[in-house]
């Protein structure tokens, strides 16, 4: 699995910036070594919302050096992504005081030191929660490679996943917790989205907002949290005849929604590109396994944009039932007729074409399909 966290290094005798210096301004001071070839180097500020803007540039010369950027005003919520053309690595800093220290290695790049307790404590959060996503990782390969063996070892697996799904997901909260940078906890937050349930985010959130009352992106996390999380207007797709939809499969032939009538079928939306969906697939795979006796089959349709990496994850992780997509990711036709705001999604139709669940994951999926197919 590739880290979360990477952390880049590079060389510099000539610097060129592009933003004008004042005496407010955050100053990133970096000592770095064995970078192999002359480079560009760009210093990002990431916003919550929108593209990374860049706030100064620096050339990368072959050879040691110590180099200099500026991110604009000293803001201790303000994350910044210091990135480098050629060698594609990047340190995510902190900016918590006005000149921040860096100083690595590129022989050995994931490991650097710096003077920012921001900073340090964001490195701490990615390393800890990249060690949590191997394992998981390790396991729902494991899970794979078993294919459609049912046994008790497979069930020890399946248990144990779940088990890393939701104390990774134990880890992120904890850490949004006792974290004293208010960016930390914001990301902490965000990562743990989908691996927990809304109902365990919102006391998080409120506990953030005492701790920090000053912090603006805080109260903006917890409003939009609020917006996301009120009843909707919208009428509940549970109960209702499952709006029909007819997309390529992976051959290029259409196939309908209403082909399947006359069975259960969960209809699993989900993406190559979405590591909670991976995640989530070793358990419909199990499901799939135990029920597709039972009148049942799965329908993937997926929000991806690139066929070849569709059918890859296809493979990969062994989705042995049938798939759609006109790859148009969220501009895609099924969106809207099924409220999608988030993946992994899904509902699950009985065979006269009713909606009779949603959002069916984990231990919930397994029980569900457990108490209709008898």
């Amino acid at each position: 699995m590739k880290n979360v966290l990477m952390a880049g290094a590079l060389l510099v005798t000539a610097i060129a910036f592009s933003c004008k210096r004042t005496e407010k301004n955050v100053t990133f001071k970096f000592n770095v070594q064995n970078n192999t070839e002359k480079q560009a180097v760009y210093l990002d500020l990431i916003e919550l919302e929108g593209e990374p803007l860049t706030m100064d540039t620096a050339i990368a010369e072959k050879g040691k050096a110590v180099f200099e950027v500026t991110g604009g005003n000293v803001d201790p919520e303000a994350l910044y992504r210091v990135r480098f053309e050629k060698t594609q690595a990047y340190f995510l800093v902190i900016a918590d005081k006005g000149q921040i220290t860096v100083e690595a290695d590129l022989g050995n790049p994931d490991v650097f030191s710096t003077n920012s307790d921001g900073s340090n404590s964001f490195k701490s959060l990615l390393t800890g929660f990249n060690a949590r996503l191997q394992e998981i990782d390790s396991i729902r390969n494991a899970i794979v490679a078993k294919g459609e063996a049912m046994d008790s070892s497979r069930v020890v697996l399946e248990t144990s996943f779940r088990n890393k799904v939701t104390a990774a997901g134990s880890y992120l909260l904890s850490y949004a917790d006792s974290t004293q940078t208010p960016v930390v906890a914001i990301y902490a937050l965000g990562m743990s989205r989908n691996l927990v349930a809304p109902e365990q985010i919102k006391p998080a959130i409120s506990s953030l907002a005492k701790r920090f009352p000053s912090s603006s992106k805080i109260k903006k996390l917890a409003g939009d949290f609020n917006k996301e999380t009120a009843p909707q207007k919208e009428v509940d797709l549970v109960g209702m005849e499952a709006p029909s939809f007819e997309l390529p499969g992976v051959d290029g032939k259409l196939i309908s929604l209403a082909s399947l009538k006359g069975k259960y079928v969960l209809v699993d939306f989900w993406a190559s590109w979405c590591k909670p969906c991976r995640m989530e697939n070793p358990n419909v795979v199990a499901a799939y396994q135990q029920f597709k006796g039972k009148n049942f089959t799965v329908l993937g349709v997926s929000l991806d944009k690139d066929k070849d990496d569709w059918l890859k994850a296809i493979k990969d992780d062994m989705l042995d039932w049938p798939h759609v997509s006109d790859l148009k990711q969220w501009e895609s036709a099924v969106v809207p007729l099924y409220q999608i705001e988030g993946i992994p999604f899904n509902v699950l139709v009985d065979p006269n074409g009713k909606i009779i669940a949603k959002g069916l994951r984990g231990e919930a999926l397994q029980a569900k399909l457990a108490s209709v197919l008898k």
